[in-house]
């Protein structure tokens, strides 16, 4: 098969955007359960561009921090994640499922997956990724490659979502301990790039790829609290 009929492909099976009707439900449920038991604050909305195409990128220090790019933005977005989510809970398991999230296979070249990363974001599309790839407890940590290598390939602009919860997103244990909702707050920063590399089509070097993930994580750090930002604090006031 071509280059052309490769791409024609994963246009029309990646058409943007998809499952309208399913992801408006989960939305919509997150929403609600946001208002009833999280005191949820969403700040920088001024920042969202009208429209893709656009990188979102942020911290994964819950498994629920995925809701930060669903619940501050309205956009139809898409998320790119780890295929097997090894250290996540069955329950949470479920919900990439019903979204429908673009795979990722940890320590593959990913080729399917960044055509079809690259599909959607042709059609000015607006694409989640967690750079570092998996769950941790704060701080930041070392982002995986593929994020900043898709910034560079891709040459979209990229906006930076951070999202903190203090109480470690214990929804129904601050209920019971603190007599309180828990708290959690998403940070929407200022668009930057598109990240060039220079010619039309090249492939980004390791040195190239590992600058840009520095940047983007300084970028997502300025979102979150001090004591979060890991070693990502250079420059940052």
């Amino acid at each position: 098969m071509g280059r052309q009929e490769t791409k024609t492909e994963y246009l029309t099976k990646y058409h943007y955007p998809r499952n309208q009707f399913r992801r408006g439900l989960l939305r919509g449920g997150i929403a609600l359960l946001a208002k009833i038991l999280i005191d949820y604050k969403v700040f920088g909305t001024e920042s969202l561009p009208e429209k893709g195409p656009l990188l979102i990128v942020g911290n994964h220090f819950h498994f629920l921090d995925t809701v930060g790019p669903i619940h501050s933005t309205k956009y139809p977005l898409e998320f790119i994640g780890d295929a097997e989510m090894p250290n996540a809970p069955i329950s949470m398991k479920i919900f990439p499922r019903i979204w429908d999230t673009l795979r990722i296979a940890q320590g593959t070249a990913n080729l399917a997956a960044m055509r079809a990363a690259e599909a959607v974001l042709e059609q000015d599309g607006i694409l989640a990724i967690f750079p570092e790839g998996h769950v941790h407890k704060p701080p930041l940590g070392t982002p995986l490659p593929g994020a900043a290598f898709m910034a560079l390939r891709l040459g979209v602009p990229i906006l930076p979502i951070g999202t903190f919860s203090e109480d470690n997103w214990d929804i129904f244990g601050t209920l019971r301990s603190k007599r309180r909702k828990a708290r959690v707050v998403s940070r929407i920063g200022k668009p930057f790039g598109p990240l060039a590399i220079g010619e039309p089509g090249k492939l980004p070097g390791r040195a190239e790829v590992k600058a840009a993930g520095q940047v983007i994580m300084e970028k997502i750090a300025e979102m979150l609290p001090i004591a979060a930002r890991g070693p990502y604090t250079t420059g940052i006031v």
